[in-house]
């Protein structure tokens, strides 16, 4: 799932895995409380890395191991007045350790309460934990908040040593807007896999929570995930850019990335960055071509089972039951017996459109994916039992999906 470019890749080889472990200490760590500044930075770029799981390990052409180059990557750059870096990472052995970003070195906040602990990451009081030491140590005028782990339609990290060893604690989606709330957030991403569907996309839009844009992958993710090292030197280069302009540049980096032929599972990667605010402009569209078809739902049945049928992609997405939604709305239109559905149909994709505000696929997924799924599996008894805790099923999506399988029939395969 992780680690980034080249060049970090190849530094691994001289520093040792002990160099960075969170026992330990080096020239490169040093335990001072944070200093202070009197110039607002424009940038606050925080990392949750939940690597106390099966992601503390090596992996790739090199065998690096993964979480030390991200950090790697980190300490390529380094803070500056105007763009401020924290990483709050627990790997799998050893406690928990809040560090600031400097440019060769990793500065330990010992003046963070959850520092030095085994914290649980899956509580949503250890991520509130960590916004608030952040947000009141680097006033900042934009936040980039990343997720590093695990992910999926409903869980944004797990912690397998969480309220005790041994013991799994996973922070769910609304567990983050919960966590999140009284803050604002310009940009917050998933580098993990599954977490780019319209459902959690327009959880977080109807939140209430100030969230300009989610950074997310609707399928599998690459070992690699994001260029830590490009994405942070391009913000401290440029630290006026606007959250849109921030939100692009991730994807745009992650593409060049994975520009190259990918290795391992990278031959399968994607990621969006989704405008949020036109996130819940696109559900309406789509809430529309529901209520048109909803009662004539027996002279569409066919349309949507074909629809869906062509909509779905692999790499575990198929499985999970999740489809693309602009490839599933672009066929209903083509198909549809009905003129005003066909209009609804092509409204929506116009929204969808502007709702991706920039996509990255390799050339396996490409025609795909577009930058989000959709829930829309084979039989009811597949929908999972959290899906009714989000807004987009429980408006009317799960009703529309329940009748239409009563009218497709058993048995049948769509």
């Amino acid at each position: 799932m992780k680690a980034q470019g080249a060049v970090a890749a190849l530094l691994i080889f001289v520093l040792s895995a002990s160099m960075f472990s969170a026992q330990g200490s080096n020239a490169l760590m040093s335990e001072v409380e944070p200093s202070e500044t009197d110039q607002t930075a424009q940038w606050r770029f925080l990392i949750y890395l939940v690597a106390d799981n099966n992601l503390d390990v090596n992996a790739g052409m090199f065998h690096v191991s993964v979480v030390e180059d991200d950090f790697q990557e980190f300490m390529s750059v380094g803070s500056t007045d105007l763009v401020v870096c924290y990483v709050f990472v627990d790997r799998w052995e050893g406690p928990a350790n809040l560090f600031k970003m400097h440019d060769g070195w990793m500065e330990e906040i010992v003046g963070f309460s959850l520092n030095g602990e085994e914290a649980n990451m899956g509580d949503p009081a250890t991520l509130r934990s960590f916004i608030e030491y952040t947000y009141e140590a680097t006033p900042a005028e934009h936040t980039v908040l990343m997720f590093w782990d695990h992910g999926s339609p409903n869980i944004i990290c797990s912690d397998d040593n969480g309220p005790e060893i041994g013991v799994r604690d996973s922070l769910t989606h609304h567990e983050v807007i919960a966590a999140l709330d009284g803050y604002k957030v310009d940009v917050i991403g998933a580098d993990e896999c599954l977490v780019g569907q319209i459902e959690v996309a327009y959880e977080y839009a109807k939140s209430g929570v100030e969230i300009d844009f989610l950074l997310a992958s609707q399928t599998y993710t690459g070992w690699r995930g994001y260029p830590y090292d490009q994405v942070f030197a391009e913000l401290v280069e440029n630290p006026y850019m606007t959250p849109r302009e921030c939100a692009i540049m991730f994807i745009e980096q992650v593409d060049i990335l994975l520009n190259e032929t990918p290795i391992m599972s990278e031959v399968v990667n994607c990621h969006a960055a989704i405008d949020l605010a036109m996130t819940k402009v696109l559900v309406a569209s789509f809430q529309t071509i529901t209520s048109l078809i909803y009662p004539d739902m027996e002279d569409f049945v066919q349309a949507l089972a074909r629809a869906r049928g062509t909509s779905v992609f692999q790499y575990g997405a198929g499985d999970a039951g999740i489809i693309d939604f602009r490839n599933f709305v672009e066929t209903l239109m083509d198909l549809s017996p009905s003129t005003e559905v066909s209009e609804a149909c092509a409204q929506v994709l116009a929204d969808f459109d502007e709702t991706i505000v920039a996509l990255q696929d390799t050339h396996v997924l490409e025609g795909f994916v577009n930058g989000l799924g959709l829930k829309f599996p084979q039989h009811e008894f597949e929908l999972p039992n959290y899906y009714s805790s989000y807004a987009f099923g429980s408006e009317g999506w799960i009703d529309f999906m329940e009748l239409f399988w009563t009218l497709r029939g058993p048995g049948k395969i769509a």
